[in-house]
């Protein structure tokens, strides 16, 4: 296929008039310049988070980080390693923060590469538009994780695949270097190098290509040997019991999640959340500690409006992509591979099933929705990307600015817990402890309570004894609670037991402080 046929449009009829050069001049950067601001705005309002926390442990700040440290990084060792030099510098909020950001904004041209190759460059331009606005990648690109680096580098591969298998390009290079290098960023870059494969055996077998194509695999495989001999210490099976270290008072019976962890919800959640983030419908809040689909329910007249919207986009673009042929059979690949991978890993009870373990197929999933936005007639396009857009900037402007959908602001509470202690006070700080620790530059002496702690409120009231023994005051960091103690035995142990003297709110938090006499 030559590379005037892949960025065709089809019927101008169907598709309107192509972009020029010289506007793609002038909007491209734009979009990008867009991007980075929606990406940089408030980058250091929210306070880290448990998982963020995971990354700078497994980034060793302000420790050394040996060769054994790299790759037995099951974090992701190519954004720890970026993240360990970045914290000798500043550990801020913003400076930690920025390397997502920067490779958010940098994902914006690349999808519009994608665009292009696959369907012309009104689709690359509507969908460099849309995902610079992505409310799903915003969130990803202000957090210290390794998503948004995954994001840049499933688009690159992608396209790479694309070039290679559609065009017959010699894209090699780029292909084995950014899937290699996505690897080492998250595993589930593995899910998108099989959906590759599927996609382009075919072709690569008429075309009398494909020990090419298992040659760059071959490279690939032996460039992740030492991620992979790495990471054998938390996959042996001989020994595992002795070796594993089981939280202290943790009930066997918690240690397991029960006969699986996926819901056939997680379907339709999934295409929604990758569309319109984390901010438009029910909170993570609302999720885990009520059942989804009533907290659903109380927002169904905003969250039906959307998901029509976004299932009408993306299933008119996957129909015209799919009459052009291996545009259509390149979205199926890369979004039924992956999703299947993810959701059979939490049906054995592997691995949880969580949206950002599928964000690999977020590049092609925008690039779909872009299609079907050309593929109107002009007018019903426009009407189409209005639609999806306004819905994605009520998302931006609930994730900016509601508390409930911001992330749990343990900053806050380890601020006012170590301004206002006194000696003698001790800290009860279930689920978030490391977040607490990070911040809190108190004296007082803090302590969890592990899940098979809080059965009843006998086994609570025994654990509080014996840990608070000598001590006067009690403060307790209320975040996450369903993690551990989703009857709530906790809190209402200590409200029947002792005297509130104080009690603060945060966005995801609250402190309570409680006189132990």
């Amino acid at each position: 296929m030559s590379p005037s046929r892949a960025h065709s449009t089809g019927p101008a009829s169907t598709a309107g008039p192509d972009v020029g050069a010289r506007t793609l001049r002038v909007v491209l950067p734009l979009l990008v310049l867009l991007g980075a601001l929606l990406r940089f705005y408030r980058l250091g309002e929210q306070s880290f988070w448990v998982d963020e926390i995971l990354t700078l442990q497994a980034a060793n700040i302000g420790e050394s980080l040996g060769f054994r440290d790299v790759f037995t990084n099951i974090q992701g060792p190519l954004h720890a390693l970026l993240i360990h030099f970045i914290a000798k510098l500043s550990t801020s909020e913003v400076a930690l923060r920025s390397l997502s950001a920067v490779a958010g904004a940098g994902t914006i041209p690349l999808i519009y590469l994608l665009g292009r190759d696959m369907a012309g460059r009104r689709t690359g331009l509507v969908a460099a538009t849309l995902f610079a606005m992505s409310p799903f990648s915003i969130w990803y690109s202000q957090e210290v994780r390794n998503y948004s680096f995954l994001i840049l580098l499933s688009t690159v591969s992608t396209l790479a695949a694309w070039r290679i298998i559609a065009r017959g390009d010699r894209a090699w290079v780029l292909y084995v270097v950014s899937v290699t290098l996505g690897l080492y960023s998250n595993l589930s870059a593995a899910f998108l190098w099989l959906a590759h494969t599927i996609f382009g055996v075919g072709r690569l077998m008429r075309d009398r290509r494909l020990w090419r194509w298992v040659g760059a695999c071959l490279v690939i495989a032996a460039l992740v040997v030492p991620l992979f001999l790495g990471l054998t210490r938390w996959v042996e099976v001989d020994g595992v019991a002795e070796r594993v270290v089981v939280a202290p008072l943790a009930a066997e019976d918690e240690l397991v999640r029960g006969a699986t962890t996926f819901s056939p919800m997680a379907v339709p959640y999934s295409v929604f959340t990758m569309l319109y983030g984390f901010g438009l419908g029910p909170s993570s809040y609302e999720l885990h500690t009520d059942s989804p689909l009533g907290a659903f329910l109380r927002y169904l007249w905003l969250v039906v409006p959307a998901g029509l919207v976004a299932a009408a986009g993306f299933l008119l673009g996957f129909r015209w992509l799919w009459r052009k042929g291996e545009a259509g059979r390149l979205v199926a690949s890369v979004v039924i591979i992956p999703f299947v991978a993810a959701a059979l890993l939490a049906l054995l009870n592997i691995k949880p099933f969580n949206v950002r373990y599928v964000a690999v197929m977020l590049p092609v999933v925008i690039v779909t929705l872009s299609a079907g936005v050309v593929s109107l007639p002009m007018r019903r396009g426009a009407w189409l990307w209005v639609a999806v857009a306004l819905f994605s900037l009520v998302s931006l402007r609930n994730h900016y600015f509601v508390p409930a959908y911001a992330r749990e602001d343990i900053r806050g509470a380890a601020r006012y817990v170590s301004e206002n202690e006194r000696p003698g006070d001790i800290v009860l700080v279930p689920v978030v402890r490391d977040v607490f620790t990070f911040y809190f530059d108190g004296q007082a002496e803090h302590f969890v309570l592990y899940r098979g702690q809080t059965g009843s409120a006998e086994a609570v009231e025994r654990v509080l004894d014996e840990r608070t023994d000598g001590f006067r005051r009690l403060w307790f960091v209320d975040s996450r609670l369903w993690h551990m103690d989703a009857a709530r035995r906790t809190p209402s142990v200590l409200e029947e037991r002792y005297e509130k003297l104080d009690t603060r709110s945060f966005s995801g938090a609250t402190v309570s402080l409680y006189a132990l006499d």
